[in-house]
């Protein structure tokens, strides 16, 4: 997580579980239900499509939180239908990883323009609440880019 005064700023991407990443980013031995984990020590967000949120069982969001640093947020896309019961208690056992409403996503497609978002990066860190920058094509390189740009910006 990247904070300025009144801001933070997260990177990360949609989803931690990517074929490509497998023996690149995650270890080859690293089992599977360590994924999470690891991804969580190099990047404090990742954004989940509410299918995937929403048909997860409350032990498995138990174990997500616990197997995730204090830091690291859940970035939820929400049910334009509405939130059922069901849903309440699935945000209910992640509330101590996910942020309040009011925060923003901005998606990372491709090779970001580096001189365009650090513009636009600038012009978000006077406003509340944070920004994710998410990656919608899994671009680790784009990511850890953006990482970069964040620290020498002092973001």
């Amino acid at each position: 997580m990247e904070k300025s005064a009144n801001h933070q700023f997260y990177v990360g991407s949609a989803g931690w579980e990517h074929p490509q990443w497998e023996g690149s980013f995650y270890p080859e031995d690293l089992p599977p239900e360590w994924r999470l984990t690891f991804y969580n020590t190099v990047f404090p967000c990742v954004y989940l499509a509410y299918k995937e949120w929403s048909s997860r069982d409350l032990k498995t969001l138990g174990a997500w939180v616990e197997d995730t640093l204090e830091r690291f947020r859940f970035v939820l896309e929400p049910n334009q239908d509405g939130l059922s019961d069901d849903d309440k208690g699935r945000l209910e056992v992640l509330a101590p990883r996910i942020d309040p409403p009011g925060g923003q996503v901005v998606w990372l497609e491709g090779k970001p323009d580096l001189k365009r978002l650090a513009g636009e990066l600038k012009s978000l860190a006077g406003g509340a609440g944070p920004v994710y920058l998410i990656s919608r094509d899994h671009d680790l390189d784009a990511m850890h880019q953006v990482k970069t740009l964040l620290e020498i910006m002092g973001l």
